[in-house]
């Protein structure tokens, strides 16, 4: 029989095994084992598949990212000055903030792992390198994030546009990577102050972008 929190254990599990060792690190059954639970099922019973379960920890989080990005983003037109660093800050500063709220955060890192398996452009083509690989899901909540994304490959047009996309994908690599190594340092007391890495992850952003 399930535990009453069941379902949020397994899910609190699954992120922190996956962000450690990878979407093809853990298997359904280690999850439901190291979760407590009992019924082997448990996985299908609470979000009806592995694929369910994958997209419920990305739905975990990206309500409050997208929150926080919405009211940063009004604040950005077409007139706001430097208009590429507002919208690489509207990326970033929403990031580092979700992981801020959760002691200890894995969320950098499964977005670490995720990143590993789908497209070095994933901004155009986010899916997995392996066609229909069943271990990658179908996240949802994702039109706000592919929006700013694009806005900010537009302001790049000191390079060929074909080159965009690309560019915009290893500067979000680069945060993800970033952010995901302030985790592992955090959970051994040896990180940096988390403000002091989002200013230099931001102007850091910035500079890879307008890099030549």
């Amino acid at each position: 029989m399930n535990s009453p929190n069941g379902r949020d254990t397994i899910l609190h599990v699954a992120e922190r095994l996956i962000a450690e060792r990878g979407l093809h690190g853990v298997s359904a059954r280690e999850i439901v084992r190291t979760a407590g639970q009992r019924n082997n099922s448990a996985i299908t019973y609470h979000f009806g598949s592995w694929n369910g379960l994958l997209e419920a920890v990305w739905l975990a989080h990206i309500g409050n990212v997208n929150s926080v990005r919405a009211g940063m983003l009004d604040a950005i037109d077409a007139d706001t000055p430097d208009r590429l660093a507002a919208l690489v800050g509207a990326y970033v500063h929403p990031f580092v903030a979700e992981v801020a709220a959760h002691e200890p955060s894995y969320w950098a890192r499964f977005n670490e792992q995720w990143l590993t398996g789908v497209h070095m452009d994933f901004v155009t083509r986010p899916t997995s390198l392996v066609p229909d690989d069943p271990r990658y899901p179908r996240v949802g909540g994702m039109n706000m994030l592919k929006e700013l994304l694009a806005d900010i490959g537009a302001e790049l047009t000191h390079i060929d546009e074909s080159l965009r996309a690309r560019r915009v994908a290893l500067m979000a690599r680069f945060v993800v990577s970033g952010m995901a190594s302030w985790e592992r340092e955090a959970t051994t007391g040896t990180a940096v102050e988390l403000e002091s890495l989002e200013n230099e992850l931001t102007s850091l952003s910035i500079a890879l972008l307008r890099a030549p």
